[in-house]
């Protein structure tokens, strides 16, 4: 006889995926909001429908070719097939079984290896595995595979409240399994578990951060006292780190042009006590102008594909098109030449992404050079691989205003 419970929150997971690709919600937005509405589901239900409906979003290209070879085109319920297909391939959880004669999983299980198409294998489109392929060379299919694979759960410590080893005992007599990372400030999570509801969360002494994006605070070479600009600073995880790193000294700067991701900024930092940061929403042009050369730092953490992080956030590439990819190269472009006249000569600022394209990497970098003479030098910059860090893909360029 089926599993009732089981069956139910297969349900819940079709439910969310059919709102995430077809009504176009993000999955962040859905799966939270079930998980709000189940208040009874306890830790491992709750663990087990948020990375199943991750999953099942992920490999959705894939698993549908397989719905409808399997079962035709037509198929009743196409997004509860592709749930449960998904879990048997998985192997997530043997009442799967329940639900097909052994005949059908025999072709399930066929189906997904015979397909040597890599954008269906990978899932993702034909256009985006095609860029991929024109930029990266060789190594896409490498970063494909590695950003297919579940994203760990990272933390990053809130230092002015706590050093790293006195939040991993805190985190251990709270039963969670951690660990730190060669990352200075970073935890691993080594189980997952629903780390929000964690007394040491809700008093502020750690954030939820890749080890990656870690690295890009540091990076622009703050000190305390200094005058800071994080021009896209959205709902803070980088301004939050750098307020870290100045030891809540001096002044930072958040800038974006969403009030709502400020005020979500500003939420944070009272949580974490961070009390150096100013929110100032972009309504004008104005806004910029008026800061040129006043920033000794500026942090350009510009809008991006999101291709270093599609294992967080794997509806994001059946969002993407060739045009959405030209708008934000075009956006990228414009930031670098308006925002970098906050740095004040002898400041520094940093360009970062959270992409592995080189077209909104260096070319990008380089292209501004090219514009602005000698005004600018290139001091360092780093590409981190998903697939040799094994963490979030991220490119980072430190350049100094000489003039």
């Amino acid at each position: 006889m089926k599993d009732k419970s089981f069956a139910s929150i297969v349900d819940f997971i079709a439910q969310g995926f059919y709102e995430v690709m077809e009504e176009g919600r993000s999955l962040d937005q859905v799966s939270s909001h079930w998980i709000k509405q189940n208040a009874g589901w306890d830790s491992s239900t709750r663990g087990f429908f948020a990375e199943s409906l991750m999953e099942v979003v992920r490999w959705w290209r894939l698993l549908d070719t397989c719905v409808d070879k399997v079962f035709g085109a037509n198929a009743k319920d196409s997004y509860r097939l592709m749930v449960l297909c998904s879990l048997l391939l998985k192997g997530k959880d043997e009442r799967v079984s329940e639900f097909f004669q052994p005949s059908i999983q025999a072709d399930i299980r066929k189906c997904n290896e015979q397909i040597k198409d890599r954008a269906i294998t990978e899932s993702i489109p034909d256009w985006l595995d095609k860029l991929g392929e024109a930029e990266l060379g060789d190594s896409w299919g490498s970063e494909l595979k590695s950003l297919n694979s579940l994203p760990p759960i990272i933390l990053r410590t809130n230092t002015i409240k706590v050093t790293r080893g006195e939040l991993l005992k805190r985190l251990s007599s709270e039963g969670y399994r951690v660990n730190p990372l060669d990352v200075s400030d970073a935890v691993r999570l080594d189980k997952r578990a629903d780390i929000f509801r964690s007394k040491s969360f809700f008093e502020g002494l750690f954030e939820l951060q890749d080890a990656s994006s870690q690295e890009v605070a540091p990076f622009l070479q703050v000190e305390p006292g200094m005058r800071v600009v994080d021009a896209c600073a959205g709902n803070g995880g980088k301004t939050m780190h750098l307020a870290s790193l100045m030891k809540n000294k001096g002044k930072i700067l958040a800038l974006d042009n969403a009030d709502w991701k400020l005020d979500e900024l500003m939420k944070r930092a009272t949580r974490a006590g961070v009390s150096i940061i100013e929110p100032r929403p972009i309504t004008t042009t104005k806004v910029v102008k008026r800061l040129k050369d006043k920033a000794d730092r500026l942090l350009l953490d510009v809008p991006c594909s999101g291709l270093g992080v599609l294992r967080r956030n794997p509806d994001s590439k059946w969002r993407l098109t060739p045009e959405k990819i030209h708008e934000i190269n075009a956006t990228q472009a414009y930031i670098l030449e308006k925002y970098a006249q906050m740095v004040k000569p002898g400041g520094k600022f940093v360009y970062s992404t959270c992409s592995i394209l080189p077209s909104e990497n260096q070319q990008q970098v380089q292209v501004f050079l090219s514009k602005v003479g000698d005004t600018f030098i290139l001091e360092e910059e780093k590409s981190i691989s998903p697939s040799r860090s094994r963490f979030d893909g991220f490119y980072m360029a430190r350049l100094v205003k000489v003039k």
